[in-house]
């Protein structure tokens, strides 16, 4: 099973909620990186704490949570496809952060608006993050 490094791949400091709180945000992650390859179907790991110190809930709750908030999949299809592991035991916390958000959004409860353009308009999102490493996930 192939493993999601978040703080390798995508970024070692995931913050924000959406495309105008800058790079690196849990719009980006759920839409550029979680969703395709959750599309994909196939199981895989996302590990938490290597090359990350932490994570703000507005970032898990919009990479996650947003999954099943926008109607991508159910809670139970997510679960069924990712593991969150760590090392470091200080990550449970964010780990069960995860699955909480994940058991408490509600299906296909909110219309999903990109800030995407605003973000480029804006200048406060450049789209610097690498993510033809999801290639080998698809």
């Amino acid at each position: 099973m192939k493993t999601l490094f978040i703080g390798k791949q995508f970024s070692d400091d995931p913050a924000g909620r959406y495309y105008t709180d800058g790079d690196g945000n849990g719009e980006e992650f759920r839409e550029e990186v979680l969703k395709p390859i959750l599309a994909a179907g196939k199981p895989f790991k996302i590990n938490i704490d290597e090359n990350v110190e932490g994570y703000g809930s507005s970032f898990l709750v919009e990479a996650f949570g947003g999954l099943v908030k926008h109607g991508y999949f159910d809670k139970e299809y997510i679960k069924s496809k990712i593991e969150v592991v760590y090392q470091d035991t200080d990550f449970e916390f964010y780990a069960d952060k995860i699955y909480k958000y994940l058991d408490e959004a509600k299906y296909n409860s909110m219309k999903y608006i990109s800030s995407k353009k605003a973000a480029v308009d804006e200048k406060r999102y450049n789209d610097s993050i690498d993510k033809n490493f999801i290639k080998e996930f698809l």
